[in-house]
């Protein structure tokens, strides 16, 4: 259904208003647009309208019409806007630079813009709206998506008694992990890395152009890394499971050549990371920009201008909101565990210290980490 959330009301007893209607009437023609913008989306069950639930394009359908950019008959159905969004993201992922585009009734784009924020909660932003081409898909111009995922090292411990809050990586596992991701770069078959496909599904080959880990850094009293991605396309959970599996192949859980019969034609169990930490970092828009933006007649859709904005945002709204999630749910710590309910070998047996949960001090509460609450994870 296109149709979104019934229940929130458009303008409450405004709407159906002769008075409403003259108003919107005289609004200028609609043209169409991409919309810049980024969102924190811990509190959201996704980007996508999904009557019943709160996402982000609900969010901002409402600010449109509350900002009469769109009309009250076209406020309830993203395809009367020709609506499109560059990536699509799920539950609980953020986005620092998304696009949208729509058609909308645009006056002054300044003015627009800074009306879109006052009517946004606070982890969505509109950082631009930018005129474009008539036909213009911001999906289907899409050249290629870099996204970050940030991690605790904790995850990379070898052992469950190493596996505590003030971990630190060393080095030699620091590099294991830029090793292990190395292996995932190139076109291959991710089918094992998705839900629902098939080895032969020629839409699970997918070219990942560079998979790169940052050097470990601190926020309070936990040590993070950022795993960055770039590929021309992503499926669904694919992210998370090269995530999972490169902390299984660290870790030790599986042997290493696990990780290569991961890309034949058997069916392997490949863990399925949180999403908690996941980041669309941006959406290249190259094709687009070569076409149309080239010779000047159109703006080029870039981030240039909004950088500043968009690192601040990026960090009080979105990685800030990590960092504190993980500290109080212990989100990533939890699906640690997990790990040993994979059936990773055939015939095999884990080695018992795998199964083993000892009593782990935290340094952060100093109790056991089997007694720190976990929240809903």
């Amino acid at each position: 259904s296109s149709g979104i959330n019934a229940e929130w009301p458009l303008r409450p007893g405004k709407d159906d208003t002769p008075q409403a209607l003259q108003t919107e009437s005289k609004l200028p023609s609609k043209k169409r647009y991409a919309i810049l913008m980024g969102f924190c989306g811990d509190k959201y069950k996704g980007m996508m309208i999904n009557p019943g639930v709160r996402t982000i394009e609900e969010e901002l359908l409402k600010a449109f019409h509350r900002s009469s950019l769109i009309k009250s008959c076209n406020a309830t159905d993203i395809k009367k806007l020709s609506f499109q969004r560059a990536s699509r993201t799920d539950k609980g992922v953020s986005a620092a630079r998304q696009i949208v585009s729509c058609n909308l009734h645009v006056d002054d784009i300044e003015r627009s813009v800074e009306l879109l924020n006052s009517q946004l909660p606070s982890d969505i932003i509109v950082y631009d709206i930018i005129r474009t081409t008539k036909s213009y898909d911001c999906h289907k111009y899409a050249t290629s998506r870099v996204y970050q995922y940030l991690c605790p090292t904790y995850v990379f411990a070898k052992t469950y008694a190493e596996t505590y809050i003030g971990y630190r990586l060393p080095q030699d596992v620091l590099e294991q992990v830029r090793t292990t991701l190395t292996f995932f770069v190139g076109t291959k078959n991710f089918f094992n890395y998705t839900s629902g496909k098939k080895m032969n599904d020629p839409s699970c080959s997918r070219y990942l152009r560079s998979i790169e880990c940052s050097d470990p850094f601190v926020m309070g009293n936990t040590e993070w890394v950022r795993i960055t991605l770039h590929g021309d396309s992503f499926m669904y959970h694919m992210i998370r499971k090269i995530i999972g599996m490169t902390i299984a192949t660290t870790r030790d859980v599986t042997p290493a050549q696990y990780l290569q019969k991961s890309f034949e034609s058997e069916r392997c169990d490949v863990p399925l990371a949180p999403g908690l930490g996941l980041i669309l970092e941006e959406v290249k828009q190259q094709r687009y920009n070569n076409k149309f933006a080239s010779d000047n007649t159109r703006k080029p859709l870039v981030w240039d201008a909004y950088e500043e904005t968009v690192r601040q945002f990026k960090a009080d709204q979105i990685e800030k909101v990590i960092y504190e999630e993980e500290q109080k749910r212990r989100v990533v710590l939890q699906w640690v565990e997990t790990l040993k309910m994979h059936t990773f070998y055939t015939g095999d047996v884990l080695p018992e210290s795998l199964f083993t949960k000892p009593e782990v001090k935290s340094t952060v509460e100093g109790v056991p980490c089997s007694t720190v609450p976990m929240g809903n994870g």
